[in-house]
């Protein structure tokens, strides 16, 4: 089915970047591989590619389709991998350090104050 569907909408897209344009049935199913030229196997294609978003059929009378392509048709790219949870990077660890070290500077130097002031 992919293939299929990248066929018709190659075809529709290079003919119709700008506007509508009508397409006949026979012209379609040129665009299809030999072993699934039946009108089904083309009916599915242009539905799951309104679904999808890459094509627009204004009306479709008889064997005369009124399509335009809105984009072309890709293959979906798989995502990268998620990055490791709970593991921290050197970069982290150094972060997590210096703001521990600049909290318990901050802290001692209260207390120390605080010591100073209540002595006097």
């Amino acid at each position: 089915m992919e293939e299929l569907c990248r066929s018709v909408c190659n075809k529709i897209y290079t003919s119709t970047r700008e506007g509508y344009g009508i397409f006949y049935e026979d012209e379609l199913l040129d665009a299809i591989p030999d072993g699934e030229r039946t009108r089904e196997a083309l009916e599915a294609a242009l539905k799951q590619l309104v679904n999808d978003g890459y094509i627009d059929v204004k009306y479709a009378k008889g064997n005369a389709f009124c399509i335009m392509g809105l984009k072309n048709y890709e293959e979906p790219v798989p995502l990268p991998p998620p990055a490791p949870q709970g593991k921290m990077t050197a970069r982290k660890k150094f972060y997590a350090l210096a703001f521990a070290a600049a909290f318990a500077g901050g802290a001692l130097g209260s207390l120390i104050c605080g010591l100073i002031f209540y002595a006097v």
